[in-house]
C-alpha cells in the first residue's frame, strides 16, 4: 500500500503558459527537466519523509501568451472526480518568478482512501532565464497538502492520518517537489534533510504564501 500510495501522488505537471508582454503571439514548446520528491504520507508515521527521490527525468508542455500562467495536474492511476486540476500562475518581474495562485484538485481513489474526497492544495513557483522556451528553464518548486474530507469521527484507513481542525479535515500526505534543469545534488539519504521536514508543520494557510520554506 505504501508503495501504490507512492506512485498515484507522484504529480506530472502539464504546464500551459498565459504569458510576457514580450510575447507577440502564442507559443507552445516542451521543456524537460529533472524532480526531486520529498514526501510523506499517513502511511508512515508523522514527522519524517516516508518516500524521497531525485533526477527523475520528466517534462512539461507550455503555452505562451502574456503574464499569465496556466498549469494541468495530472494523476497516475487514474483518479476518479477529478475536478480543479487546472491552476494558474502570474508572472512577477521584479523577482522573476511565475507565482503560483492557490488552488485545490479534487478527486476519489477508493483503493487507497476510501470513498471519500480528497483535496489537494498546492503552492509554489516555476523560474525561466528570460522569456520561456524549451531551453532556458531554471527552477522550481511545488508544496503539496493532501487532506481526505471525512468527518471526524470517520477512522481513515491510513493509521497515521491527523485529524487537522485548521483546515476541518484529515492530513493524510505531504510532499515537496523541486524542478531543475540541471543534476539535482539534493540530501536524499536518511535522515532526509535537504530539504528537512517542516518543524513547526506549515500548512496551506494563509494562502498568500507561495514559499513558505524559501526553495
Amino acid at each position: 500500500m505504501k508503495t501504490l500510495i507512492a506512485i498515484i501522488l507522484a504529480v506530472t505537471l502539464l504546464v500551459t503558459l498565459s504569458g510576457m508582454a514580450l510575447a507577440a503571439k502564442p507559443a507552445t514548446f516542451t521543456t524537460p527537466y529533472n524532480q526531486a520528491q520529498f514526501q510523506w504520507r499517513a502511511s508512515a508515521p508523522f514527522g519524517d519523509w516516508s518516500y524521497v527521490y531525485q533526477n527523475y527525468s520528466s517534462s512539461s508542455d507550455f503555452k505562451l501568451t502574456g503574464n499569465v500562467l496556466h498549469s494541468a495536474y495530472s494523476y497516475s492511476p487514474v483518479v476518479t472526480d477529478l475536478e480543479g486540476e487546472s491552476t494558474v500562475y502570474t508572472y512577477d518581474k521584479k523577482i522573476n518568478r511565475w507565482i503560483e495562485k492557490e488552488g485545490t484538485v479534487s478527486y476519489k481513489y477508493v483503493p487507497g482512501y476510501g470513498d471519500y474526497p480528497i483535496a489537494n492544495y498546492w503552492r509554489g513557483y516555476l523560474e525561466f532565464g528570460g522569456t520561456p522556451s524549451t531551453d532556458n528553464f531554471v527552477h522550481g518548486v511545488a508544496y503539496q497538502w493532501v487532506y481526505l474530507l471525512a468527518p471526524q469521527d470517520v477512522t481513515p484507513s491510513l493509521q497515521y492520518a491527523i485529524w487537522d481542525d485548521t483546515m476541518d479535515a484529515w492530513l493524510i500526505g505531504f510532499s515537496i517537489y523541486l524542478w531543475d534543469s540541471g543534476t539535482q545534488v539534493y540530501d536524499v539519504t536518511s535522515p532526509y534533510d535537504d530539504p528537512e521536514f517542516p518543524d513547526p508543520f506549515i500548512e496551506p494557510v494563509p494562502a498568500s504564501n507561495y514559499d513558505p520554506l524559501g526553495l
